[in-house]
């Protein structure tokens, strides 16, 4: 057998690639991860429908017939928004209900809103070490990664999206597109032919 042995990295390819991954945590700013969620949170409000008189409306549901794949390809996108907000509570609901889970994240974005609110950079010194910016929002990502497999959080997120994908695949094939107001370029179809009727 033939071992292949890495060649040890330069110390110029070292330090470029250290400046990289440094210019790219100084990105990483309060400003951005905010705008970031306001952005998403926009957008998913806008796409909603109404919950009580559309989305769920008891009138508005009859049995699938041979028209379930046009019923579920014009659902997904006329109620997107809806179905991300129940994504989203679902994993609001399994965090709050994971006391480990909810406490680890506590921790940890208090550890990042620490790092990124800091008007003046600060060296921290940790068992005689002193630890510039850089090196401790590289040991915050370290430890945001192993508290996310501790507690299970990905599994939680694909749980939550297990469960909204089997809800969401029910309501789209049971909720009719009749009452469905909205242009047709929408549905990849004429705007004066809108959405296809069950």
């Amino acid at each position: 057998k033939l071992l292949m042995q890495a060649e040890p990295l330069s110390a110029e390819t070292a330090t470029g690639m250290q400046g990289q991954i440094g210019d790219a945590l100084k990105q990483v700013n309060v400003q951005n991860i905010t705008s970031t969620g306001r952005m998403v949170i926009g957008l998913t409000q806008r796409s909603m429908r109404p919950w009580v008189t559309d989305f769920a409306a008891p009138l508005r549901f009859t049995k699938p017939s041979d028209d379930w794949a046009v019923r579920m390809r014009t659902n997904l996108t006329y109620y997107k928004g809806n179905y991300a907000a129940i994504f989203f509570i679902m994993v609001i609901i399994s965090i709050l209900t994971n006391p480990l889970l909810l406490f680890s994240l506590v921790l940890v974005s208090a550890g990042w809103g620490f790092l990124l609110t800091q008007k003046a950079p600060q060296t921290i010194t940790v068992g005689g070490k002193a630890l510039g910016p850089f090196e401790q929002k590289c040991a915050m990502a370290g430890i945001t990664f192993l508290a996310v497999f501790a507690t299970g959080l990905s599994s939680t997120i694909f749980w939550a999206l297990g469960v909204s994908t089997v809800a969401t695949s029910i309501h789209s094939v049971c909720h009719t597109t009749e009452f469905h107001i909205v242009d047709g370029d929408e549905f990849g179809a004429p705007a004066s032919e809108g959405p296809g009727q069950a």
